[in-house]
Formats: C-alpha cells, sequence, structure tokens
C-alpha cells in the first residue's frame, strides 16, 4: 500500500505560515535594533543635557528668591523626621516649611507638632516650620495629595514653591541648586530626578528601571525643555513650580481628580505654554519610596499605565469627543498607539531573551538576539555609571521589563473589571488612561 500523502493545500499552508513566521521574526530583529539605536542617541543626549544643566553657575545669595517648600504627608512616621529635618538644614536664605498632616493616623500629626514646638524657640533661625492638619477626606473629585498640595500652596508666601514628598531626604544644597538650574533654565516648572534608595530584592529589580532608565531612553528632556516635544514628564518627589505660572494656570484645581499629579502637573504647565524642565536631582536628594514586593507592586500599578502610555498627539486628544464617529476614531488611534508601543517594548525588551535561552535557534538568530540583550544591557551600564546605581541592577535588566509587563498587565485587568484603586487607605476610580 502506498504511503499516504498530505494534501497540497496543507502543504501550502505550512509553507506559508513558515515564510510568515519568518518574516515576522526578521521584522522584529530590525525594529529592535532600530529602537536600540534610537535608544542609545536619546539617552546620550539627554545625560548631556542632565550635565550642562548641573553645571550652571550660581547666583549670588542675595539675587535668590523666596523659596517655599511644601510637603504633604500621610502616615509617614517613619520617615518625615528625617524629611523635615533635612530641609531645615537647607543652605538657602529665604525659605519657609508647610507641611500638611493629611490625616495620618500613625503619629505623624504628632511627630510634626513636636518638630514646630522646637522650631518656635528664640534661638532657632530661620527657616520657618508650619504644620498643618487636615482630619477629613477631601471633598469629591479631589485626590488627597492633590488637594493637600492645594491647601498648601495657598498658604505659601514663596515666589518658588517646592513641593517634595515626605519620604525624601534632602542635601543641605538641594533648595539652592533646584532655584539656581530653575533660573538658568529660564523655566516654570523645574523637576528632578532623585536617587531611588532600594534595599529588598523587588525594589532592586523595578524601581531604577522605571524611574530612571526609562524615563531617560524615551523622553527627550532639551526638547521637552524647549517646548519641542508633546510629551512633558516630572517626577513628583521634586517639582519647583514658579508660583506665578502655577496659580496662572489654577494649581493642583486644574488636576484634582489625577491619581499620577506629577505627570498630570508637567503637562497642564506645558500645554498652558510654560517650560518644563528634568534635571539630575540624584546628588540634591534620595529618597526610598517602597518597602516591600507589596508597596512596589501596589504602588506602580498605580500609575504604570499612564507613564508608559504613548504621548497624544495634542492636548485635545484627550478630551471627551463631540460625537460618536469622534469617540470611535479617538478609540482606534489609542489602540493602535497601545499595540505598536506594546510590539515595540515587547521587540526590545522581551522577544531577545526568549530566543537567546530557546534551544533550536538558528545561528544567526541567536546572533540577533544576543547583539540585542548584550546592547540593552550596555545602555543600563551607562545609566548606572552615570547615577551610581548597584551594578546588579545591570543583569536584571531583562527581568525588570518583564515585571513592568507583568504590573502593566495586571493593572489593565483591573482596569477592565472596573475595581477601583486604593491608596494610602483611600479608593479611587480606576481612570483611563
Amino acid at each position: 500500500m502506498p504511503p499516504r500523502t498530505r494534501p497540497r493545500s496543507h502543504l501550502r499552508l505550512r509553507s506559508s505560515w513558515i515564510l510568515l513566521t519568518g518574516l515576522v521574526q526578521i521584522a522584529s530583529h530590525l525594529l529592535a535594533l532600530m529602537l536600540l539605536a534610537r535608544m542609545t542617541l536619546r539617552l546620550t543626549a539627554n545625560l548631556r543635557f542632565l550635565q550642562s544643566a548641573r553645571r550652571l553657575p550660581s547666583l549670588p545669595t542675595a539675587h535668590l528668591p523666596r523659596v517655599s517648600v511644601l510637603i504633604p504627608a500621610r502616615d509617614e512616621v517613619d520617615a518625615i523626621t528625617a524629611c523635615v529635618t533635612s530641609l531645615l538644614a537647607q543652605q538657602y536664605p529665604n525659605l519657609e516649611i508647610l507641611v500638611l498632616d493629611d490625616g495620618s493616623t500613625d503619629g505623624t500629626g504628632q511627630l510634626l507638632d513636636t518638630l514646630a514646638d522646637q522650631r518656635q524657640r528664640p534661638y532657632h533661625p530661620q527657616p520657618s516650620l508650619t504644620v498643618i492638619h487636615s482630619p477629613g477626606d477631601p471633598p469629591p473629585g479631589w485626590n488627597g495629595k492633590s488637594y493637600a498640595c492645594h491647601r498648601l500652596a495657598q498658604r505659601a508666601t514663596g515666589e518658588w514653591l517646592l513641593f517634595t514628598d515626605a519620604d525624601t531626604l534632602h542635601s543641605p544644597t538641594s533648595v539652592v541648586r533646584g532655584v539656581t538650574q530653575a533660573l538658568a533654565l529660564h523655566t516654570d516648572l523645574l523637576s528632578a530626578f532623585p536617587y531611588q534608595g532600594v534595599e529588598t530584592w523587588s525594589e532592586r529589580l523595578l524601581v531604577s528601571f522605571i524611574l530612571d532608565f526609562l524615563p531617560l531612553t524615551s523622553v527627550n528632556l532639551a526638547a521637552m525643555w524647549r517646548h519641542h516635544s508633546g510629551r512633558p514628564l516630572a517626577n513628583g518627589q521634586y517639582l519647583l513650580a514658579r508660583a506665578e505660572s502655577y496659580h496662572a494656570l489654577g494649581g493642583h484645581a486644574a488636576i484634582a481628580h489625577a491619581l499620577v499629579d506629577d505627570f498630570a502637573l508637567a503637562r497642564q504647565f506645558h500645554s498652558s505654554g510654560f517650560t518644563v524642565a528634568l534635571v539630575d536631582g540624584s546628588t540634591m536628594l534620595q529618597c526610598r519610596m517602597y518597602h516591600s514586593f507589596r508597596e512596589v507592586w501596589n504602588g506602580f500599578s498605580k500609575n504604570l499605565l499612564i507613564a508608559l502610555a504613548p504621548a497624544t498627539d495634542s492636548p485635545a486628544d484627550s478630551l471627551t469627543a463631540p460625537t460618536v464617529r469622534g469617540a470611535l476614531a479617538n478609540l482606534l488611534r489609542a489602540s493602535l498607539r497601545a499595540l505598536l508601543f506594546a510590539w515595540g517594548y515587547a521587540c526590545v525588551f522581551v522577544l531577545p531573551l526568549v530566543r537567546l535561552l530557546r534551544p533550536g535557534q538558528r545561528p544567526i538568530a541567536r546572533s540577533l538576539a544576543a547583539l540585542e540583550v548584550c546592547w540593552l544591557l550596555s545602555l543600563r551600564s551607562l545609566v548606572a555609571y552615570r547615577l551610581k546605581r548597584p551594578t546588579d541592577e545591570i543583569v536584571t535588566t531583562p527581568l525588570a521589563a518583564w515585571g513592568v509587563m507583568a504590573i502593566s498587565l495586571a493593572a489593565l485587568v483591573r482596569r477592565w473589571r472596573k475595581r477601583p484603586i486604593v491608596w494610602k487607605q483611600r479608593r479611587y476610580a480606576n481612570p483611563t488612561l
């Protein structure tokens, strides 16, 4: 009996599938190499910009404007004393510090009252320390941190407003270096990359990768400062705003509902025609945001989708479309951008390691994958060297990329199921991108 032969249609289908997968693999390699080249150019340009901003000359002490340091604090008993103490030790001649205890239940308010009482004694010099207590929840439509910053700004008397988190630790020259760079760059909102303190494995894996490496390889800082980029970026751990510009655009009242308040404030400044700059603050302040895997997961789940979302074409893209056709068009554009972003992310951060470890790969495919992985690690090495990061963060870069993907997918599922976000014991509706 003659052997059975497969139908020609099945062979044609198999050949077409092999051809298609081969073309997709070639396209993914080409896209990965193009994106890595773009990331290299972007990173080197950003590092030059950060270095030039750091070398700007200081101003005479007599010409420095008054600065109000504004600290919203909610259940920060372990960090608030060190934060306030570091700001009281600033080498700045015209400074006031205001802290708002936002309904803390862990003793943060009592610690602040003790610090304020000690500061009111006659022998204590400037800066002054004012503590505000806000026992209730924010009004409807307000995010808790934005409302706290709004109330602090209403009490501030400075020409510049420095919003900083309660878990930051500032060097004695933090304020003067921030003001010097803001004035020299003629910017209305200056933000800074702090040095991110990490201890646990989840912190070491994800914190610097998300807050340092991804921004430095994706956002053009010089173009953002020159107002040539549609994607402004900021870090809420250090936001130095010109008071006149801040109040002109509505302050935090204009972003009352935003959970990612630093991004929202930067976009508000940018869309209002004001200048935004992001500088290297690794020697100005440090911050340990999270202390456990649960905190890392919940904290980044709150804002990662918005932080990684592709830039919109214009501020009007985020507005509600007036017609059904316009709404569908906006949804289609947003979905297409998200798919393209996800494909590019996978080509650079995910597929190369999979191909490198997967058995049965052709030599040229394995060589290209090795090139892509080594190129990525070299970029991470450059960031680690310039920011003085631990070397173990370099080799875990592919794992960090997988972690970002896992957090983003989990956040998408939670958003699809319309589950609220719980942060600082407060519940918020899950926002759209």
